[in-house]
């Protein structure tokens, strides 16, 4: 049993002398004094009671132990430069592994800014992904924002407008803008109701005093925007939703409340971990330019001075 700790110096000294078969050849090396290395070698095998050196005439040679404790002290040495090389890459690389989770239609390819980061990534609806992050499934969402949660920290990223989104083929394909009024009976492919954009939608509908008729509910919306063409039909969803598709085409509305925001879902406290603040910083700059270029591409506008009064 080591009765006093070994600390790196003492690896050190340990190596400079084995190295240079003398402790006044090592103590010139290290650029300290003769005695005080001398002084920190008996201590060193005072605190693992073994001898480690043996005099052969002038030179200083290491018995059976120390010949051991040299391999060991320098592996432990190797270690430690690894250790620190890491830390010092650590600033700017960062390793783990962090939980997302993203909504269906923000399918955003994130740089690697960190290769070393383990990233998992679950697409869920919004809701769900408040429920994950309360309950510790999940560390960071982009999703929409309702700003539901008094547990959870909202940081706006970007905008973007309910539009109806209509296939190849539809009779309105020509059009450039839709009067909320004029979806009453028109046949509509919904999300189910456990979804917050469908709630939202409904909520613009019964603002508009119109009923729509759902043809059918799809949770997948990708089966969602490919059902579109065969069942004839239209989506009333975020710009986004369209993704640039040819055989689609996000129309603009013209009516009351269709801004919803996009942006990171955290917990309060969670600013103590370097991995989700690095991705934050990471969303922050990246989503908004991401999401701008698609939103261009689909026509949006996000402009509310164009809604209906």
């Amino acid at each position: 049993m080591i009765q006093d700790p070994i600390e790196i110096r003492h690896l050190r000294y340990f190596l400079a002398v084995a190295g240079a078969g003398s402790f006044s050849r090592a103590a010139d090396r290290l650029g300290i004094s003769q005695p005080s290395i001398s002084q920190q070698m008996r201590d060193l095998e005072a605190g693992l009671r073994i001898s480690l050196f043996q005099r052969r005439g002038k030179r200083i040679l290491l018995t059976a132990a120390g010949l051991i404790f040299q391999e060991h002290a320098r592996a432990i040495l190797h270690q430690m430069e690894n250790f620190l090389d890491e830390l010092s890459r650590d600033s700017v690389q960062l390793r783990g592994a962090l939980h997302l989770g993203i909504v269906p239609w923000l399918d955003v390819a994130l740089a690697a800014r960190h290769p070393n980061v383990n990233l998992t990534v679950t697409e869920i609806s919004s809701d769900d992904i408040e429920t994950a992050l309360e309950e510790g499934r999940l560390d960071v969402g982009l999703g929409f924002l309702t700003r539901h949660s008094p547990n959870l920290r909202y940081e706006r990223l970007s905008s973007d407008e309910f539009a109806l989104i209509v296939p190849a083929g539809h009779p309105w394909w020509n059009r450039r803008m839709v009067r909320l009024s004029e979806l009453h009976q028109q046949r509509l492919l919904q999300l189910p109701r456990s979804f917050l954009v469908r709630r939202m939608a409904d909520t613009i509908c019964r603002t508009h005093q119109v009923r729509p008729r759902t043809v059918a509910e799809i949770s997948a919306i990708e089966t969602l925007l490919r059902s579109l063409a065969p069942l004839k039909a239209a989506a009333l969803l975020p710009n986004v939703a369209q993704r640039g598709s040819t055989d689609l085409k996000a129309i603009r509305l013209r009516g009351k409340s269709l801004v919803l925001e996009m942006g990171i879902l955290r917990l309060k406290d969670s600013s103590a971990n370097s991995m989700v603040a690095a991705f934050t910083e990471l969303a922050k700059a990246a989503v908004p330019k991401i999401l701008g270029k698609r939103l261009q591409a689909t026509g949006a506008t996000n402009d509310e001075s164009k809604q209906e009064p």
